[in-house]
Protein backbone atom coordinates (compact mmCIF):
# COMPACT_ATOMS: atom_id res chain seq x y z
CA UNK A 1 0.00 0.00 0.00
CA UNK A 2 2.80 2.22 0.49
CA UNK A 3 4.74 1.68 -2.35
CA UNK A 4 1.50 2.83 -4.27
CA UNK A 5 1.06 5.99 -2.08
CA UNK A 6 4.79 6.81 -2.81
CA UNK A 7 4.43 6.31 -6.66
CA UNK A 8 1.54 8.92 -6.25
CA UNK A 9 3.42 11.10 -4.01
CA UNK A 10 6.76 10.85 -6.75
CA UNK A 11 4.71 12.26 -9.00
CA UNK A 12 2.40 14.70 -7.47
CA UNK A 13 6.03 16.49 -6.49
CA UNK A 14 7.72 15.89 -9.90
CA UNK A 15 5.32 16.71 -12.41
CA UNK A 16 3.52 19.95 -13.48
CA UNK A 17 0.87 20.86 -16.46
CA UNK A 18 -2.51 19.40 -14.77
CA UNK A 19 -3.77 15.84 -15.09
CA UNK A 20 -3.30 14.64 -18.58
CA UNK A 21 0.08 15.58 -18.74
CA UNK A 22 0.90 13.65 -15.51
CA UNK A 23 -1.21 11.05 -16.88
CA UNK A 24 1.43 9.33 -19.26
CA UNK A 25 4.03 9.76 -15.93
CA UNK A 26 1.42 7.65 -13.79
CA UNK A 27 1.41 4.79 -17.25
CA UNK A 28 4.34 4.23 -16.80
CA UNK A 29 5.04 3.56 -13.22
CA UNK A 30 1.96 1.91 -13.24
CA UNK A 31 2.34 -0.59 -15.59
CA UNK A 32 6.05 -1.09 -15.27
CA UNK A 33 5.55 -1.94 -11.61
CA UNK A 34 3.48 -3.99 -11.68
CA UNK A 35 0.02 -2.70 -10.70
CA UNK A 36 -1.80 -2.40 -13.55
CA UNK A 37 -1.76 -3.94 -17.19
CA UNK A 38 -1.73 -1.60 -19.95
CA UNK A 39 -5.81 -2.83 -21.11
CA UNK A 40 -6.43 -1.86 -17.24
CA UNK A 41 -4.60 1.19 -16.82
CA UNK A 42 -6.67 2.32 -20.43
CA UNK A 43 -10.10 1.36 -18.35
CA UNK A 44 -8.86 3.41 -15.58
CA UNK A 45 -7.87 6.28 -17.48
CA UNK A 46 -11.52 6.01 -18.76
CA UNK A 47 -13.19 5.67 -15.55
CA UNK A 48 -10.98 8.84 -13.99
CA UNK A 49 -12.23 10.74 -17.04
CA UNK A 50 -15.89 10.17 -16.73
CA UNK A 51 -16.16 11.03 -12.63
CA UNK A 52 -16.02 14.73 -11.57
CA UNK A 53 -12.39 15.63 -10.82
CA UNK A 54 -9.04 15.81 -12.58
CA UNK A 55 -8.23 13.01 -14.07
CA UNK A 56 -4.88 12.02 -12.39
CA UNK A 57 -6.56 12.51 -8.85
CA UNK A 58 -8.95 10.23 -9.91
CA UNK A 59 -6.78 8.23 -11.11
CA UNK A 60 -4.93 7.61 -7.77
CA UNK A 61 -8.70 7.18 -5.82
CA UNK A 62 -9.43 4.93 -8.40
CA UNK A 63 -6.34 2.61 -8.07
CA UNK A 64 -6.20 3.61 -4.44
CA UNK A 65 -9.51 1.70 -3.84
CA UNK A 66 -8.50 -0.81 -6.23
CA UNK A 67 -5.85 -2.57 -4.71
CA UNK A 68 -6.63 -1.64 -0.99
CA UNK A 69 -10.37 -0.38 -0.58
CA UNK A 70 -11.14 2.79 1.32
CA UNK A 71 -8.06 3.19 3.00
CA UNK A 72 -5.98 2.73 -0.27
CA UNK A 73 -8.51 5.99 -2.25
CA UNK A 74 -7.78 7.96 0.70
CA UNK A 75 -4.12 7.17 1.34
CA UNK A 76 -3.53 7.82 -2.88
CA UNK A 77 -5.62 10.99 -2.97
CA UNK A 78 -3.16 12.64 0.30
CA UNK A 79 -0.45 11.99 -1.02
CA UNK A 80 -1.22 13.10 -4.90
CA UNK A 81 -1.81 16.14 -3.40
CA UNK A 82 0.54 16.22 -0.58
CA UNK A 83 2.92 18.07 -3.10
CA UNK A 84 0.35 21.46 -4.08
CA UNK A 85 -0.49 21.57 -0.17
CA UNK A 86 2.82 21.61 0.39
CA UNK A 87 3.75 24.51 -2.24
CA UNK A 88 0.66 26.50 -2.04
CA UNK A 89 1.46 26.82 2.17
CA UNK A 90 4.84 27.43 0.95
CA UNK A 91 3.86 30.44 -1.88
CA UNK A 92 1.25 31.83 0.77
CA UNK A 93 4.73 33.03 3.13
CA UNK A 94 6.95 34.11 -0.22
CA UNK A 95 4.31 35.84 -1.70
CA UNK A 96 5.73 38.56 -2.91
CA UNK A 97 9.15 36.72 -4.46
CA UNK A 98 7.05 34.28 -5.96
CA UNK A 99 5.03 37.33 -8.19
CA UNK A 100 8.04 38.36 -9.54
CA UNK A 101 9.43 35.04 -10.62
CA UNK A 102 5.63 33.52 -12.16
CA UNK A 103 6.09 35.11 -15.25
CA UNK A 104 9.43 33.73 -16.00
CA UNK A 105 8.89 30.27 -14.73
CA UNK A 106 5.47 30.05 -16.39
CA UNK A 107 7.22 30.74 -19.75
CA UNK A 108 9.44 27.92 -18.71
CA UNK A 109 7.41 24.87 -17.76
CA UNK A 110 4.96 25.97 -21.17
CA UNK A 111 7.30 23.82 -23.48
CA UNK A 112 7.51 21.09 -20.79
CA UNK A 113 3.65 20.10 -20.29
CA UNK A 114 3.33 20.79 -24.11
CA UNK A 115 5.72 17.80 -24.11
CA UNK A 116 3.90 16.04 -21.31
CA UNK A 117 0.95 15.98 -23.28
CA UNK A 118 2.86 15.20 -26.24
CA UNK A 119 4.25 11.80 -25.02
CA UNK A 120 1.02 11.23 -23.04
CA UNK A 121 -1.10 10.71 -25.97
CA UNK A 122 1.52 8.64 -27.79
CA UNK A 123 1.56 6.15 -24.77
CA UNK A 124 -2.12 5.95 -24.95
CA UNK A 125 -2.28 5.53 -28.35
CA UNK A 126 0.21 2.69 -28.32
CA UNK A 127 -2.09 0.78 -26.34
CA UNK A 128 -4.94 0.98 -29.12
CA UNK A 129 -4.80 -1.95 -31.50
CA UNK A 130 -8.31 -1.25 -33.04
CA UNK A 131 -8.45 0.65 -36.40
CA UNK A 132 -11.81 2.09 -35.47
CA UNK A 133 -11.03 3.35 -32.13
CA UNK A 134 -8.23 5.32 -33.28
CA UNK A 135 -10.57 6.61 -35.83
CA UNK A 136 -13.04 7.71 -33.20
CA UNK A 137 -10.47 9.22 -31.19
CA UNK A 138 -9.16 11.70 -34.33
CA UNK A 139 -12.83 12.54 -34.78
CA UNK A 140 -12.98 13.24 -31.36
CA UNK A 141 -9.97 15.34 -32.09
CA UNK A 142 -10.97 17.43 -34.85
CA UNK A 143 -14.03 17.79 -33.19
CA UNK A 144 -12.68 19.85 -30.47
CA UNK A 145 -10.98 22.25 -32.87
CA UNK A 146 -14.33 23.09 -34.28
CA UNK A 147 -15.30 24.59 -31.05
CA UNK A 148 -17.40 21.69 -30.60
CA UNK A 149 -18.76 21.44 -26.68
CA UNK A 150 -16.53 18.31 -24.95
CA UNK A 151 -19.69 17.06 -23.45
CA UNK A 152 -21.05 16.73 -27.01
CA UNK A 153 -17.87 14.89 -27.79
CA UNK A 154 -18.12 12.72 -24.74
CA UNK A 155 -21.84 11.52 -24.92
CA UNK A 156 -21.07 11.09 -29.34
CA UNK A 157 -18.06 8.53 -28.45
CA UNK A 158 -20.04 7.12 -25.60
CA UNK A 159 -23.00 6.34 -27.80
CA UNK A 160 -21.13 5.30 -31.03
CA UNK A 161 -18.70 3.01 -28.89
CA UNK A 162 -22.11 1.31 -27.56
CA UNK A 163 -23.41 0.83 -30.75
CA UNK A 164 -20.51 -0.37 -32.17
CA UNK A 165 -20.00 -3.29 -28.88
CA UNK A 166 -16.93 -1.40 -27.39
Amino acid sequence: MLKLAFIFLKVGFLSFGGGWAIVGILKNELVTGGFLSPEEFSQAVSIAQMTPGPVAINLATYTGYKFFGLIGAVLNTLAFLGAPILVITTAIFLRKYVKLQRVRLMKALEGATTTLLIVTLLSLLSSVQNPVLILLSAAAFVCSFFKVHPLFIIFGCGVIGAILGF
